[in-house]
């Protein structure tokens, strides 16, 4: 599908993932742009350094009539999204972007990094392990890493390390040449119906013929404990297993160890955002239980002698509907929890009754918007707290509305 594409536009170009790919088609000559909400994200940034134009806000009339490809998210393509009904009308090629990134990622030596929790993370180290062993690599991750002002890495070698996303059975697009398993955890309640559909799923991706390496959490790996940089336990599995991924490719033990050491992590996993009234604030991107008990118990043992404080912000409602029990003794872990309106997908509708049922039965606020969010914590916070913010979606505004005023 790329051959002889010398333009191709993006439906939902802020995504982490599409702008990772439009960096790497921008890299290739191919004139790229695109457009998506007005909301802010990191990648505003990466695309404005890129010099790659969007549009903000979705219109029939964004779409040229010639345009050699048109890529979208996969979160626009069953809705009644007006730009890609009209590529529809105009019989363009219209690709998602696992499609477009299964295009390239198979073509090289792919190595895939899965699982529940902890594979951007793990992505990110492996990318930069092999970096600093002079591999080379192309690397997709589905976070900024901070070491490269951005979550994506250009390479020129065959090796392409990619986070591979198990929602909607995506990752069994990819033909890698190696698998990364971090953990197997149930999630995304709206299109696997159980556990058991969610394990069968990563079993037909383990089982794929192409894949020569696998390595998992369950694998035993012989190394002395890691001295990070960055915070939680869950840190040094995910550091253990790229270190044994980029063993098995043939670096340097020596060098597989000072790169993880010197890994400076990636944007929103325990990011410090500074002080209000004396309280350190934090954002995380955890938002399912298993994570949000993580960084909870993380941030206990690195402030033993504070209340933790946490507003969690839901992402879909579906999710929060399908694992609400767990969310409860999740988000129990803390000295006091706090809900903000769920952050819905493009594919809902709907009011926000999980949000208000999680608030009802922690007995904790629930926040329509940030500003009410803020003018409580406002109030709320001091030297006796660290302010964690929590959740896959906007919730981190809250950070810089304290901070600003």
């Amino acid at each position: 599908m790329l051959q002889n594409i010398k333009t191709a536009y993006f439906i939902g170009i802020k995504g982490v993932g599409m702008t990772a790919l439009a960096q790497i088609l921008h890299n290739k000559g191919i004139k790229v742009w695109g457009s998506d909400i007005k909301e802010k994200f990191f990648t505003d940034e990466v695309l404005k350094k890129l010099k790659i134009k969007y549009i903000e806000g979705f219109n029939a009339n964004n779409i040229p009539k010639e345009v050699d490809l048109v890529i979208t998210s996969v979160a626009y393509l069953n809705k009644n999204n007006p730009e890609i009904n009209r590529v529809k009308k105009l019989k363009l090629p219209l690709y998602t972007y696992p499609q477009v990134l299964a295009e390239l990622f198979n073509k090289s030596y792919g190595i895939a990094i899965a699982g529940s929790h902890g594979k951007s993370t793990t992505t990110a180290m492996l990318g930069y392990i092999l970096e600093q062993a002079g591999f080379d690599p192309t690397v997709v991750v589905g976070s900024r890493v901070n070491q490269w002002g951005s979550n994506s890495r250009l390479g020129r070698s065959r090796y392409f390390i990619i986070e591979a996303d198990e929602y909607r059975d995506a990752f069994l697009q990819y033909k890698p040449k190696m698998a990364v398993v971090t953990n197997i955890d149930y999630d995304h309640p709206d299109y696997f119906k159980n556990a058991q559909q969610y394990q069968r799923s990563f079993d037909r991706f383990i089982g794929q013929p192409s894949i020569e390496k696998i390595v998992t959490s369950t694998e035993k790996i012989n190394y002395k404990k890691f001295n990070l940089k960055i915070l939680g336990e869950y840190n040094n599995s995910n550091a253990a297993l790229a270190y044994k991924a980029a063993l098995k490719l043939g670096v340097n033990p020596q060098v597989a160890r000072k790169a993880v050491e010197n890994f400076k992590g990636i944007a929103r996993r325990f990011e410090y955002y500074g002080q209000f009234n004396d309280a350190k604030l934090y954002d995380d991107y955890a938002h399912h239980p298993t994570e949000i008990k993580a960084v909870i118990t993380a941030c206990r043992q690195k402030f033993p002698n504070k209340k933790i404080i946490v507003l969690f912000q839901p992402h879909t409602y579906i999710r929060t509907e399908g694992l609400f029990d767990n969310f409860i003794k999740a988000l129990q872990k803390a000295d006091e929890a706090h809900i903000l309106k769920t952050y819905a997908s493009a594919r809902e509708y709907g009011q926000d009754k999980s949000g208000e049922e999680l608030a009802k039965k922690l007995n904790a606020k629930y926040f329509k918007n940030h500003k009410e969010a803020a003018k409580f914590f406002k109030k709320k916070l001091n030297s006796n707290y660290v302010f964690l913010a929590l959740g896959a979606g906007n919730q981190w505004q809250i950070l810089e509305f304290l901070l600003v005023e």
